[in-house]
């Protein structure tokens, strides 16, 4: 079994560190750069420096093992902040110092490193001994309670950016299709998982635990590379609407806002912008000749709708027309979506049953 074993995670710790690489290169050379990419493969870098740890303590080589720790305690402890960078850099947050947030995993890499060499200094002394219990103390500390209470706090606060990020797409886009990122919930669960299952193959010390983990360990970074690759950031840092400086100008500028309602209403009810698959608070803003940041206050506080909501219930009543003329009997389900502005049968499913009550299919039947 242990044969067996040690061929199962030696394979899968190669698979991690090719596939690691392997993004990495497509993500520096063959797509285009922007922070979001390089953040990325910063955690991917960090993450095939502790696959590589583990698979020297695998293979029982422990005086490289002992040398890389420095190294290895800077890559574990460098996973949180980075991971949070990457999904702040993806959403389009505020730039950050990427200093500040690794300051944690340099303290602890340097004194680690420095408490080494005067163990070694002191190992014929008696209070080498004593030196050495210090470093192994420290170790187990920082590798447990302070790795997992940093990942604990930015894992926290990644959520909580994505959860901004979703409140900004539905302001923004007329659509939620690729823009929602929801893949970036996945990967900072991932990075959960990855913890869950690093705590539990040491707690247990098994077969099948390992083989879970090396395995989710895998699948993990597939994913995330996979997704890295596939979408870009959908906001850029400057996007943000200011909502304290539009609630302000609301205030002064009642006639300008009454006169932007009344041209809002003749674009949706007489040209049917919503219509267009792809309409923004952006686009919209530019066919009225105004800024996107009034449009989107007016929308808020005059309808208090978010732009999103706003837009698809022009296309829900556009669609609900259209099930019901004679004349497009012949028209799919699917169709009927695109022809009313959605992006896909799932949205435009998803939306029906969301401002109805019903699918469209069974609107259809009822023949509401």
């Amino acid at each position: 079994m242990e044969g067996i074993s040690f061929t199962i995670f030696n394979l899968l710790s190669i698979l991690s560190l090719f596939g690691a690489g392997l993004f990495v290169f497509q993500l520096f050379y063959l797509k285009e750069k922007n922070t979001s990419t390089k953040y990325f493969s910063f955690y991917l870098l960090a993450i095939s420096i502790i696959v590589a740890f583990f698979l020297i303590v695998e293979l029982g080589s422990q005086k490289i093992a002992v040398g890389a720790i420095p190294i290895f305690m800077f890559a574990l402890l460098s996973l949180g902040p980075i991971l949070w960078l990457t999904v702040n850099s993806t959403v389009g947050g505020k730039k950050n110092k990427i200093i500040k947030h690794l300051i944690i995993p340099i303290v602890s890499s340097i004194m680690f490193v420095l408490l080494l060499v005067v163990a070694l200094l002191l190992k014929d002394v008696p209070s080498g001994e004593f030196v050495q219990e210090i470093l192994t103390y420290i170790t187990t500390i920082t590798l447990t309670l302070v790795f997992v209470l940093q990942s604990g706090y930015y894992i926290y606060q990644s959520l909580k950016l994505y959860r901004k990020h979703l409140t900004r797409v539905e302001e923004v886009f007329s659509y939620t299709e690729r823009v929602n990122l929801s893949w970036l919930k996945l990967f900072v669960y991932g990075y959960v998982v990855f913890i869950g299952g690093l705590i539990i193959s040491n707690l247990l010390e098994d077969f099948w635990s390992d083989v879970f983990f090396y395995s989710v360990f895998f699948g993990y970074i597939i994913f995330s590379g996979y997704n890295a690759l596939k979408f870009e950031p959908v906001f850029k840092v400057d996007d943000d609407i200011t909502e304290k400086e539009t609630k302000v100008e609301l205030n002064v500028k009642n006639d300008f806002f009454s006169k932007l309602k009344e041209e809002l209403l003749a674009a949706m009810e007489n040209q049917k912008m919503y219509l267009d698959e792809s309409l923004t608070i952006h686009s919209l803003a530019t066919e009225l000749n105004t800024n996107s940041k009034y449009l989107s206050q007016l929308i808020n506080t005059e309808f208090e709708k978010s732009f999103v909501v706003f837009v698809n219930e022009y296309r829900i009543n556009e669609a609900k027309v259209l099930l019901k003329d004679e004349k497009n009997k012949n028209l799919t389900i699917e169709g009927v979506g695109y022809e009313a502005g959605f992006k896909s049968k799932s949205a435009f499913n998803s939306a029906f049953k969301k401002f109805t009550g019903d699918t469209p299919s069974s609107f259809l039947k009822k023949g509401i």
